[in-house]
């Protein structure tokens, strides 16, 4: 794949400038989370997250998600938010 990233400081810097601040402002909170970029998600694999969640489990050392219909019966906890809302649940273990 040759495409020109789409996400990071490069292409959202007031964006990140903010977020550099705010996790000044809450240093214990910068060290537990990170943020992702999910164009592979919503772009290459076309993910709706409105109708479909990430569900992850590790796996031979490797970590897997599965995109899977939003089923709100399944009891995983949530480790991805975006927009308020939960896209990706992990094995309550990791969280």
């Amino acid at each position: 794949m040759n495409a020109k990233a789409s996400c990071g400081p490069q292409s959202d810097p007031e964006f990140f400038d903010a977020l550099d601040k705010l996790f000044a402002q809450y240093p214990r909170a910068a060290d537990k989370y990170a943020i992702k970029c999910m164009t592979l998600e919503r772009d290459v694999l076309k993910i709706d997250f409105s109708k479909q969640i990430g569900v992850s489990h590790i796996e031979d050392g490797r970590l897997i998600t599965e995109y899977v219909d939003r089923d709100p019966t399944r009891e995983h906890g949530c480790c991805v938010w975006g927009r308020g809302e939960c896209l990706e649940k992990c094995e309550p273990a990791w969280l």
